[in-house]
């Protein structure tokens, strides 16, 4: 461990944040690259201890207040140091700006440390600090998250105001509210005394239970005596058991109360609160209104495309139309010529069947005065066969001859 100097001055984490307060300009910053190396003292609590990359999130409390102040902490130096002792460190102090809700948080990366004293907290720090690694250890709730999702489905979330008894409170909350805020979130306002703690805890249980999406506790600043509800364990211990998101808008910014610890998302003052709500308002409004011109710009890209496309079909089927009309038009025709040559060969076909038609009916006239002739030469036939019958036989074979020749005649 390296050895600092004994000159060296140690100053406690409120009195960085005192000479941040006054400090915090971009001027400032962009001179010193946004570093400063300083020596602190305090007493040292532990986070959860999750490692990233070497490093552990934990951080350093006023011996004598309840201000504190992140440290980023290698492993080597951690594991040398116990929660609750008085130590000496030194780092490097960062920061870094929040720009959607105008914030600075300030972080110190430890590299050195010292234990001056160990177990310097009282019994209720320790309590405390229980509470601290019990939040740590839970589910978190990211109430940016989950204010956004509600206000992007373009829904009201609906927020419970607990008010401390003082009219400036709610009025300087008021003042933070644009019209959009006004209008897009739904506020139930409820008064509750913060100096009594059992009134408090009363309160929280029951407006746990209503369904809310976030839970605010507003309150004006007062010093670090004066905290009363605020600072009580009991009241602390239900924030962290509760289901509902909390967002506490207590005291001031350099009032750095245990309970802004607890709370899911922490505001400075009731003002700021106000002006959370709208500033998160006017931004999804925003997005929102970009996601859909984004989105009918799309929209009528793909139309567009849809619609060049379908003229293109068209125009395909315009020609297929035309080319099937003309081969319909030119078949037409052949099958018009086809039936005309048919109707002439059937009325060529029909006068040779009627002259056909008249010779069978001469031959049938022919046929049927044959067989009367035929019938009429068999009669003859058969007399004169009978007259033969008496008379000499040359006269006969005359007779059949004779006979003969006429029906030959008749036919030939």
């Amino acid at each position: 461990m390296a050895q600092e100097t004994t000159l060296t001055r140690y100053y406690a984490p409120s009195e960085i944040l005192n000479i941040y307060k006054g400090k915090l300009t971009t001027e400032y910053y962009t001179n010193r690259q946004g570093q400063l190396r300083i020596f602190m003292q305090g007493v040292y609590m532990q986070g959860k201890g999750q490692v990233y990359q070497g490093f552990c999130y934990d951080c350093i409390k006023d011996a004598s207040s309840n201000s504190y102040l992140n440290i980023k902490i290698p492993l080597s130096v951690r594991s040398q140091l116990k929660p609750g002792s008085l130590v000496n460190i030194a780092g490097i102090l960062e920061y870094n700006v929040q720009n959607a809700y105008s914030s600075i948080q300030l972080i110190l990366e430890v590299n050195w440390a010292e234990t001056v004293q160990t177990d310097v907290v009282s019994q209720e720090d320790v309590r405390k600090n229980g509470l601290l690694l019990m939040k740590n250890k839970s589910k978190g709730k990211n109430v940016d998250t989950i204010l956004e999702s509600i206000l992007y489905e373009d829904k009201r979330p609906v927020i419970g105001l607990i008010i401390a008894e003082t009219a400036i409170t709610e009025t300087d909350f008021n003042r933070g509210l644009n019209a959009a805020a006004k209008e897009k979130v739904q506020f139930t306002r409820m008064r509750c005394s913060f100096a009594r703690p059992i009134d408090l805890t009363s309160m929280l249980k029951q407006q746990d239970s209503k369904g809310y999406d976030a839970i605010a506790l507003v309150r004006g600043g007062g010093g670090e005596k004066d905290w009363g509800a605020l600072d009580n364990l009991d009241v602390l211990q239900t924030i962290v058991q509760m289901k509902t998101p909390v967002i506490a808008a207590v005291g001031h910014p350099d009032e750095k109360a245990f309970i802004k610890k607890l709370v899911d998302k922490e505001i400075d003052v009731p003002f700021a609160l106000g002006t959370y709500f709208s500033n998160m308002v006017n931004e999804v409004i925003e997005q929102r209104a970009k996601s859909k011109a984004a989105l009918v710009n799309e929209v009528k890209k793909q139309f567009e495309q849809q619609l060049t496309e379908t003229r293109k079909q068209n125009v395909a089927l315009t020609d297929q139309m035309k080319a099937m009309t003309k081969a319909h038009e030119e078949g037409q025709k052949l099958h018009n010529a086809q039936l005309l040559e048919a109707k002439n060969q059937n009325i060529k076909l029909q006068t040779s069947l009627d002259k056909i038609n008249i010779t069978l009916a001469d031959l049938t006239k022919k046929n049927t005065d044959y067989a009367k002739q035929v019938t009429l030469y068999s009669s003859q036939i058969k007399d004169l066969e009978h007259q033969l019958n008496s008379q000499p036989g040359w006269g006969m074979v005359i007779i059949l001859t004779l006979l003969a020749a006429g029906i030959a005649a008749y036919f030939f």
